[in-house]
């Protein structure tokens, strides 16, 4: 393709669906890339290290995926809040490990997300925690 040519509509696409980035260089990404893969990775052993960046705020980065994962800890207790009770009427026992575990693949895809270093949303309920936690921004 030559300068004065415009993209097709395959390329266009084809650059439209790739992850972004919270700056052009990524190097915003590169210095809260380990900040945001702990606040994945030990949540899955019950550390809530995701409050560490929510308080420093000093990387955008590390701040996107650590409000992705207070979401998924909200989404956790909701589930099993909504689970427990049900485990007497026999329908929490299949309830609780379906959302369990689609909890668990939420978790893995924005742990790769957060390794990729891609700024984007947990599928399914990632876009509610850009909405709900837009007021929590960079210090």
């Amino acid at each position: 393709m030559t300068d004065n040519q415009e993209p097709s509509t395959e390329e266009t696409r084809f650059d439209e669906a790739q992850p972004k980035t919270p700056t052009g260089d990524g190097s915003e990404a590169d210095k809260g890339k380990a900040f945001a893969i702990l606040s994945y990775a030990l949540s899955f052993v019950g550390i809530p290290f995701f409050i560490v960046p929510l308080i420093m705020r000093d990387n955008a980065f590390s701040l996107f995926h650590s409000k992705q994962v207070l979401l998924l800890w909200i989404a956790g207790v909701v589930v099993g809040t909504i689970s427990a009770p049900l485990l007497a009427m026999c329908i929490g026992f299949v309830l609780l490990p379906v959302l369990g575990l689609a909890l668990l693949l939420l978790f893995i895809l924005g742990l790769i997300n957060a390794c990729n270093g891609a700024e984007k949303p947990v599928p399914l309920i990632g876009h509610y925690a850009v909405d709900w936690f837009k007021g929590i921004t960079k210090a």
